[in-house]
């Protein structure tokens, strides 16, 4: 939800409110066909330096490895002109020698840009050109608060050099009075339960803007179900300090998907199964050699809608494929949609004033 908000007060509320106003509208519609979306996930890299155990790339995703060029980003950012653009996949992004061309390329034309990183690469030279690019916001991964934690999930990285490496992105952003948010994000699983808190602290003492998190989950070709198998009582000593370092601390925190864990451990994923999900209306992803799927869960191309390096986007996005992937996520999640942890209830709820009129209620496919 942080990003919604994020968009809303950003400048690319007001230069494009065409675009945000036709995918509110196509959101509550919810129809088998849809308009030019507002959010795409685009794949830089399956390039990783790092073997992560909850990562398919680690468990032995089956599709083609690279990283994404630039010719072919320009081709389909110029079709689409996103507004709101993540540059992350299974990869790290700085494995793509193009990724800050990618990056200012978007910035230039007006998107706002994420990216994701586990900051092992980042060195004092790629910080410099990584600030210049400009991108809107940087996402650090760090799931360990103690060396033998985060190296045992992280496997490859050091856990000094990259605290190192962020303390130094953050100095030199704050140094050249740089917009660019810098987030951290942390993958709550049985190995790290105890660092949460530990980890919310540091993330305050560093003087990043946000913190973000979710459990770990199961996607692709790596089954997390065990790693998400915490002991009741670690459970809820980390529920009642959670609660505690709320109250005492100032950063912004957005851990939705962990604090529902917590709360609902052996029955999350069914119970998720049956939140509502605006993905597919609004928010593809595309993958570095062009596939166009439903969203970054299907990391291993279970569905694809179509290639967008040879067909125009929006011909894929509302080809017969696409529409029939519409239809059934109104019905019911299915497959890989149904192990998924996405709860937009709140887009709903935003919603919820048109369903209460009823002509405009009977317009909308999603019905209650």
């Amino acid at each position: 939800m942080a990003i919604y908000e994020n968009i809303s007060m950003s400048k690319v509320f007001m230069q494009r409110p065409l675009r945000v106003l036709s995918n509110i509208w196509y959101a509550f519609i919810s129809g088998p066909k849809t308009g030019k979306p507002f959010k795409v996930k685009f794949e830089s890299s399956t390039l990783c330096n790092l073997k992560c155990v909850m990562c398919p790339l680690t468990s032995g995703l089956t599709r083609k490895r690279g990283v994404l060029k630039f010719e072919n980003f320009k081709k389909i950012f110029d079709e689409i002109r996103v507004p709101y653009l993540n540059l992350t996949g299974l990869g790290e992004p700085f494995m793509n020698p193009e990724i800050y061309k990618i990056i200012r390329y978007a910035r230039k034309k007006g998107s706002l840009v994420k990216i994701d990183t586990n900051a092992t690469l980042l060195n004092k030279e790629n910080i410099k050109r990584l600030i210049y690019s400009n991108p809107s916001f940087i996402s650090v991964s760090i799931d360990g608060m103690t060396k033998k934690s985060y190296e045992s999930i992280r496997k490859g990285a050091n856990f000094e050099k990259v605290i190192v490496n962020l303390k130094n992105l953050v100095s030199y952003r704050n140094f050249m009075k740089s917009k660019t948010q810098i987030q951290l994000f942390f993958v709550l699983q049985k190995d790290n339960v105890k660092d949460l808190i530990p980890f919310l602290k540091f993330a305050e003492s560093l003087g990043v803007e946000v913190v973000n998190g979710t459990v770990a989950i199961s996607f692709g070709t790596a089954e997390n179900k065990n790693k998400r198998e915490i002991k009741k009582e670690e459970i809820e000593k980390v529920k009642r300090d959670l609660k505690i370092a709320r109250q005492q601390l100032k950063i912004k925190i957005n851990i939705e998907n962990i604090d529902d864990f917590l709360e609902n451990p052996d029955m999350q994923e069914q119970r998720l199964s049956k939140k509502p999900c605006f993905y597919p209306w609004y928010n593809p992803c595309i993958t570095w050699d062009g596939y166009v799927v439903p969203c970054d869960l299907y990391c291993d191309n279970e569905i694809v809608f179509g290639n967008a390096f040879e067909k125009p986007f929006m011909k894929i996005w509302n080809n017969k494929k696409a529409r029939s992937f519409r239809k059934q996520l109104l019905k019911k999640r299915i497959g890989v949609c149904a192990r998924c942890c996405v709860d937009e209830t709140f887009i709903l709820d935003k919603l919820g004033i048109f369903y209460k009129i009823p002509i405009l209620r009977n317009l909308s496919y999603r019905k209650f």
